[in-house]
């Protein structure tokens, strides 16, 4: 299940600037649907394309599950540096919805943030709390490059009424 579409080309200065994010990644699977955004804080994309692919009924709740994790990986991970990136990939299916996200990997010299629901009192329905609340299930995984980690993906599924 890897995606057709290449990546995005790096910034070449003899050749001028690289073509903007977001980038649409596409798969053979006509279920699945992914974005590549910048790091931008500007999430108009982000809820254009998921009113693109996601049917109506669950539309909303994906929306601001997709929203809560690129901006908790813009906020705690390299995707909110300049040059940083986020993957968003979903998965419609009859009955459940599944958005995964997929960072930049972990800040260079700081404690590695786990994906954790932390205290529900500081703020109303805050990041994960959000996700918590929408999903019927949520996970996450690192990926591994030699010793050190690298991006993280965090899946949660929603259900497709």
């Amino acid at each position: 299940m890897q995606p057709t579409a290449t990546p995005a080309p790096k910034p070449d200065p003899a050749s001028g600037p690289a073509v903007p994010y977001p980038h649409r990644i596409g798969f053979t699977e006509p279920h699945r649907h992914g974005i590549l955004l910048g790091h931008e804080r500007d999430y108009t994309a982000l809820s254009n394309w998921v009113h693109t692919v996601v049917p109506r009924r669950p539309r909303r709740n994906v929306l601001q599950v997709a929203r809560a994790l690129v901006s908790n990986a813009h906020r705690h991970t390299r995707s909110g540096d300049p040059g940083g990136t986020v993957r968003v990939v979903i998965d419609v299916n009859p009955f459940l919805v599944t958005v995964a996200v997929t960072d930049g990997g972990p800040l260079g010299g700081t404690a590695v943030p786990c994906p954790r629901l932390g205290d529900a009192h500081r703020s109303p329905l805050p990041g994960l709390h959000l996700v918590d609340h929408l999903a019927v299930y949520w996970d996450w995984e690192w990926e591994w490059k030699g010793t050190a980690l690298g991006p993280l993906t965090v899946r949660a599924v929603i259900e497709n009424p």
